[in-house]
């Protein structure tokens, strides 16, 4: 005979038992549809990226292994004598250097105006408030009107810098005509023209700084540097983050600046890999070589952030 009690056992057990209906083999949970439906709504995006810089890339790494020269003309597949060319070029490890430099140099001066003018931004007077409104005034002001500013404001002949600093003594001689000057020249116009935003975002980043934690510090006879880096510097570790990795890209791939104001002369002093793969493509019309110099720097550019990432992210409290 069949025993009812265990069969309404069994149905209850089955009941109790986790559904497989849309599992996938290894336990896995089953496909959100939110996250398919989210990822539709991202594809438009995904696939303007894809055609804007993945085609121009795949483009690149392609004529590189070409002897392309003028873009459009008839080429022959060389294999990698065209990246072989490019790193056995010193010229381009020489840019490679100044831009290096270049993004060092303009992460350090940036940053030190930018908490300077952030700092001074937090202070609480008519001044500060009226520079809220015009502290973005170099950002936007076009790159080609910053570019004929400074070279009137630094011209040897008639430049206002030069006569005021020429009145107290001091001979700025051509900033942007000395191979030794030069780049830091530009460097320092990039820096003024580009540090409102680094500003900008310190300081809305030092208004999310809790005030009574900061009095609260102060009562206890902490010092303005120990209140920074015990209390303030670890609740901007984040921002800081971001905005030195996008800052140091951007920082790297600038070459309207340097080309408007020097060219990447005198004698090459100014030349970084932007202008070097520049003149590659447009001046000496060896486009292959130009697209592999660029894949090449694309290539030291990702080693040089994953490192940033690697080693700059503010480590998570546990």
């Amino acid at each position: 005979m069949i025993d009812v009690g265990n069969i309404n056992q069994a149905g209850s057990d089955n009941k109790n038992r986790p559904s497989l209906v849309g599992l996938k083999k290894g336990n896995q949970k089953p496909v959100s549809w939110e996250k398919v439906f989210g990822f539709l709504l991202i594809s438009p995006l995904l696939l303007i990226l894809i055609l804007t810089i993945g085609f121009p890339v795949i483009s690149a790494v392609f004529s590189g292994f070409q002897d392309q020269r003028i873009i459009g003309s008839p080429s022959a597949f060389v294999g990698f004598d065209t990246y072989l060319k490019v790193i056995e070029d010193s010229s381009f490890w020489d840019a490679l250097g100044r831009s290096g430099l270049w993004v060092a140099v303009n992460l350090v001066v940036q940053t030190v105006l930018a908490f300077s003018v952030a700092f001074s931004l937090q202070q609480n007077g008519r001044w500060s408030k009226s520079a809220r409104t015009w502290v973005v005034l170099p950002w936007v002001i076009p790159t080609v009107a910053v570019a004929i500013i400074w070279q009137w404001l630094l011209n040897s002949n008639y430049g206002v810098l030069h006569y005021l600093f020429g009145e107290i003594g001091v001979d700025l001689g051509s900033p942007f005509g000395d191979p030794a000057t030069a780049l830091f020249s530009v460097i320092i116009v990039n820096s003024w023209h580009w540090f409102p935003l680094g500003a900008v975002v310190i300081y809305g980043a030092l208004s999310t700084v809790p005030t009574e934690v900061i009095e609260a510090a102060k009562v206890d006879g902490a010092t303005p540097g120990r209140i920074f880096w015990s209390i303030t510097f670890p609740i901007l570790q984040p921002v800081l983050f971001a905005l030195g990795l996008v800052g140091s890209l951007w920082s790297f791939n600038v070459l309207d600046s340097i080309y408007l104001i020097t060219e990447g002369g005198p004698l090459e002093a100014s030349t970084t890999a932007p202008v070097y793969v520049y003149d590659l493509a447009f001046s000496e019309f060896r486009s292959s070589q130009a697209a592999a110099a660029s894949v090449l720097t694309v290539l030291v550019l990702s080693v040089a952030a994953l490192l940033f990432v690697r080693f700059g992210r503010p480590k998570e409290d546990a």
